[in-house]
């Protein structure tokens, strides 16, 4: 009788360490992904430039959005997490990936919106500077 237990004891061992676990599946990826056809467009004029700058600063705001609405749903988030931000050729032949760390402090803030108004600019600068640090 004991070895019939002792033979199910090491076949349960056997078969729980032989499993793989993929933790990919079980952490959910943030990403956020726009289309822009002037983020890969060469900047040779003034106009060129300004459509850019008007562009690139509405990608914070819709990270903001993100990140607020992830907190939203997802109250157990405590701590930073990193918003994979792509940006998507119109005809989907080119990709800019850039990891954009939402810091603690914000996390903090935006979830409790005590210190939102606060942090709200100093937020939109930082990512507009993390942004911007890829394409110069």
């Amino acid at each position: 009788m004991k070895i019939k237990y002792l033979f199910a004891l090491i076949m349960i061992t056997q078969f729980s360490f032989t499993q793989e676990v993929d933790f990919d599946n079980f952490i959910k990826k943030h990403e956020i992904i726009v289309n822009s056809d002037i983020a890969f467009k060469s900047l040779r004029n003034e106009i060129d430039e300004l459509n850019f700058s008007f562009e690139s600063q509405q990608w914070p705001v819709e990270i903001l959005k993100y990140v607020v609405k992830e907190l939203r749903e997802n109250p157990v988030i405590v701590s930073k997490i990193t918003v994979q931000f792509v940006i998507e050729h119109s005809n989907k032949s080119k990709k800019i990936k850039i990891p954009v760390s939402i810091k603690e402090k914000y996390m903090r803030a935006f979830k409790s919106e005590v210190g939102f108004r606060d942090n709200y600019v100093e937020f939109l600068s930082d990512t507009y500077e993390i942004i911007i640090e890829y394409f110069y």
